[in-house]
């Protein structure tokens, strides 16, 4: 990604671009300081010059916090105006990068019963990305809706999803998650459950399943060699069913409902059957293009890191962004969005026409330095009300200031 600046002066306080600073001169003759003057800068008015650039130097020190009794040299200025510029590349960098969702199957959706959709996950930002997309497009939610009210489910309740990769919409079972959420917290319940498997030379490798039985014991199922050892271990150990069986009576689920799962790693994995669910991914399996919408989206909520464009201050403050991207609308956004990144780069563009207004001059920084000479650059600000209210005189290669200003350029 590159940046440029389109530089529009309008709303800075000096326009140096092709800009022709005319002082006033007396209808007489002129005095050899002035034929000097003239010598070095054609029909352009030193005062006027040097009444521009000290405004522009005093904006400059304004902005690095520097009071009117401070010095400051071009090359502290320079220094600073690099500061900001590492400082508002940094921050566009970043900006656009969070504009996009870094991790979407970090995210979920909720459907309430007005075919509102709203974003949930643990990541604000993408959190807040993805909700600001779907409030811009409402009508997935309202689709989803209305196929499942046609199917007849009941609208009171909000159905959670999840979006694949593919596009494919699935049905969240809520209380299954929780369920698992509470074993994933009890870990050692499944490394137990590994470790006797192993020493009674069970393979788990390719995953091993287990369910209740009508008395309510957990059981292993499938055809098992070690089937009867492996349920005498459960009976004498049934802290891992007494825990699953804690979450289903908090949700009023029945054992039947329940099977588990051991794989050839990680805890047990737990699936609570529902038919209400079953009905409603049924559904869902049918909106394939609600599913491929959302995720395409999400997917191009991002900022093309490659590419360029170009900002336009107008004259109202504002920018626009210049750019045949097709992203170019969302770079507009974010800086509509962060107004104090907008300021910054106003400020950097401001500090830049000190240079342009040096080069105008015609006057490298070396002999910018040994030819103005200012001290007391407060008691000019405060004496002076136009650029007549002092005088230059340049003789012999060197220019002097005659009123004592407090600042050194």
């Amino acid at each position: 990604m590159s940046i440029s600046g389109i530089n529009n002066y309008n709303n800075v306080l000096f326009q140096w671009q092709g800009q022709q600073l005319k002082g006033s001169t007396s209808s007489g003759s002129k005095s050899s300081s002035s034929s000097s003057l003239e010598s070095l800068f054609g029909n352009t008015s030193m005062t006027s010059q040097l009444s521009s650039m000290v405004e522009l130097t005093k904006y400059a020190m304004d902005a690095m916090g520097l009071g009117s009794d401070s010095r400051v040299t071009f090359n502290q200025i320079t220094k600073y105006r690099e500061q900001l510029q590492t400082e508002f590349s940094k921050s566009v960098k970043d900006g656009l990068a969070n504009m996009g969702i870094s991790d979407l199957a970090g995210l979920s959706f909720s459907l309430d019963k007005n075919g509102a959709l709203t974003a949930v996950g643990d990541n604000a930002s993408d959190r807040k990305a993805a909700q600001a997309w779907l409030d811009a497009n409402p009508a997935l939610g309202k689709d989803l809706r209305k196929a499942l009210t046609e199917a007849g489910i009941d609208a009171e309740d909000a159905v959670d999803l999840r979006v694949s990769a593919a596009g494919k919409l699935s049905v969240i079972n809520t209380t299954s998650d929780n369920i698992q959420a509470a074993l994933d917290g009890k870990a050692s319940l499944s490394a137990d459950l590994r470790a006797a498997l192993e020493k009674l030379g069970v393979d788990v490798s390719k995953g091993l399943s287990f369910q209740f039985d009508d008395q309510g014991n957990l059981a292993v199922s499938g055809d098992v060699e070690q089937a009867e050892a492996v349920n005498q271990w459960l009976a004498d150990n049934p802290e891992l069913a007494d825990a699953v069986k804690a979450q289903l009576e908090k949700r009023n689920v029945d054992t039947s409902a329940v099977s588990l799962r051991l794989g050839g790693e990680g805890n047990v994995q737990i699936s609570v059957n529902n038919a209400e669910l079953s009905d409603i991914q049924a559904v869902l399996d049918q909106q394939g293009a609600v599913g491929k919408k959302l995720r395409d989206g999400l997917d191009g909520l991002g900022v093309d890191p490659n590419i360029n464009f170009s900002i336009q201050v107008n004259d109202d403050g504002s920018v626009t962004i210049v750019s045949d991207h097709a992203d170019r609308d969302k770079v507009q956004r974010f800086f509509d969005e962060n107004p104090d990144l907008v300021k910054k780069y106003r400020q950097i563009e401001t500090l830049s026409s000190i240079d342009d207004a040096r080069k105008a001059m015609q006057i490298a920084p070396s002999d910018m330095r040994k030819r103005i000479q200012i001290e007391s650059m407060s008691a000019w600000w405060a004496d002076s009300g136009n650029a007549n209210s002092y005088f230059g005189n340049y003789s012999g290669g060197n220019l002097s200031l005659l009123a004592g200003l407090n600042l050194n350029v």
